[in-house]
């Protein structure tokens, strides 16, 4: 009994293991990574890459997953991470200044409006850039406009991936230890929201470079739909066949028709 018992719970116990390992190890990596600042969206997109394949396609190395996107998207990832760095730490500095002023000078109605503007963009394209560039391969303006297209298409992901950036954040702030934990379950999240996205988005690609895979499957269906609507004809005649034969065949059928025969002689 208490062998049976430990070979049942063995596996459970070893899943869960490797599971926490490469929650740790894989966070671990991105902290470290991340830590030229520079290369923080390079770090989150090997993050993402590295749970999609293990979860997706069941790999086994997620740290070697990990360096291999790191080194692919290290130019692009960089040059993505310094433009938004900017950007949003422009738009944040011209916001702050609208709200609060600089050195006692208060600011032109105007400016509340305009920083307000500016930060829509920033809010719409930070989420999906970098999981975009763990799945796909673009220019730097076509993984702007994309991530763009993906925020305002699915709006609903977008905040809530915003929320659990934030709140990654404060439990970072709060106990830094978890800095070994969160990341990790950051990006599993994210990848349970994107990857939905992402297949519809290679679907519809797959169907305006080749529609004639997706036509040729109804002109078949049709014609099936046609050969089982024939047979099921032929089996209505034959059904009715059968029955005729069967009341001729019938001694009461045939008792009454005689009773007929002689009432009319």
């Amino acid at each position: 009994m208490d062998q049976e018992t430990f070979t049942h719970i063995t596996p459970k116990k070893r899943s869960l293991l490797t599971k926490v390992g490469d929650a740790v190890l894989l966070s671990f990596c991105f902290v470290i990574c991340s830590l030229p600042v520079i290369t923080l969206g390079v770090s989150c997109t090997a993050l993402y890459f590295a749970v999609y394949k293990r979860y997706k396609e069941g790999s086994e190395t997620p740290a070697s997953d990990f360096f291999r996107s790191f080194r692919k998207n290290l130019r692009q990832g960089t040059v993505l991470t310094i433009f938004l760095l900017a950007y949003i730490g422009g738009a944040g500095f011209f916001l702050y200044y609208s709200l609060f002023g600089l050195n006692r000078t208060a600011p032109p109605g105007w400016c509340l409006p305009v920083a307000v503007f500016l930060m829509i963009p920033a809010f719409f394209m930070t989420m999906f850039t970098f999981p975009y560039l763990a799945r796909f391969s673009n220019t730097v303006v076509g993984t702007i406009f994309h991530c763009f297209t993906f925020s305002m298409m699915y709006l609903g992901h977008t905040i809530f991936m915003w929320l659990i950036f934030l709140a990654s954040i404060a439990l970072i702030v709060v106990f830094p230890p978890l800095a070994l934990v969160v990341p990790y379950i950051s990006a599993f999240l994210c990848w349970k929201l994107c990857e939905p996205d992402f297949n519809y988005a290679i679907l519809l690609q797959d169907k305006r470079e080749h529609p004639e895979k997706y036509k040729s499957e109804q002109p078949e269906s049709e014609e099936d739909n046609e050969e089982e609507y024939d047979e099921d004809e032929d089996s209505d005649e034959e059904d009715e066949e059968e029955d005729e034969e069967e009341d001729e065949d019938d001694p009461e059928y045939d008792a009454e028709t005689v009773d007929e025969e002689e009432d009319e002689e």
